[in-house]
């Protein structure tokens, strides 16, 4: 074995023994989502729609990390995209995405079980947009910075982002839900959350990527707030 398949086999058992709990509960999850495709190019929320409309425009090839069962790429195809790469530690979510993709009129798919050590697997440079959906605030801080590196390494120049991100829970909340503290701003609710404020995490993007805009998007079903960064990379000079 080479140094670096070496590598990439103990990151690989280092994230899967970091995040085994996580993996399971949403093994669990998909197990019992819909198993259809979607029919439109809308997640029936207006806001996130308006992001991936912009993340998909003009782009042919898009990577989803952390793409459960492909829904997103599936939307960015009903949009447009031509190539589409989803990466999920689901086992169960990858299976799905891949029985869903037989069903869709338009696309290439690659649906890859792994975490960010497939990315690895990506030439620089090759990607014109990607989607974090609700990914990088679920991971440790070394792995979320991890993560940025790498999809800032995978990006063309002027290559775009998409990041929703969960709320951010005050200390009343976190103390209210008995929720976990596990150092700083990391908590544990069930699974990883890097609960930073919208300004922290301004600051971490902005180490990586020019942030083009920021919304919010309101889910009265759940009666919750996600947060939206719009990002792009710099073009090459």
């Amino acid at each position: 074995m080479d140094r670096n398949s070496l590598r990439e086999e103990i990151m690989r058992d280092a994230m899967l023994h970091k995040y085994e709990r996580c993996r399971k509960a949403w093994n669990e999850i998909f197990s019992n989502a819909n198993k259809d495709v979607p029919s439109k190019a809308s997640t029936g929320n207006e806001i996130f729609d308006s992001g991936i409309e912009w993340v998909c425009a003009g782009v042919e090839r898009i990577l989803d990390f952390g793409c459960g069962d492909g829904t997103l790429l599936f939307i960015c195809a009903l949009l447009g995209t031509k190539y589409h790469i989803g990466i999920d530690f689901s086992d169960r979510g990858i299976e799905i995405a891949n029985n869903k993709k037989t069903m869709m009129p338009y696309g290439e798919y690659e649906f890859i079980c792994g975490n960010i050590e497939k990315i690895g697997k990506i030439e620089d440079s090759s990607i014109d947009a990607v989607i974090l959906s609700n990914i990088v605030d679920n991971l440790y801080p070394e792995d979320a910075d991890m993560l940025l590196s790498e999809v800032s390494r995978v990006l063309k120049g002027g290559g775009r982002v998409l990041v929703k991100l969960n709320p951010c829970l005050t200390a009343e909340q976190i103390e209210e839900w008995h929720i976990k503290v596990i150092r700083d701003n990391l908590l544990d609710d069930g699974l990883i959350l890097w609960n930073n404020t919208t300004d922290e995490w301004r600051e971490f993007f902005a180490r990586y990527f020019c942030i083009c805009d920021y919304r919010e998007i309101y889910y009265p079903e759940y009666q919750q707030t996600n947060r939206m960064f719009l990002l792009k990379k710099n073009e090459v000079s």
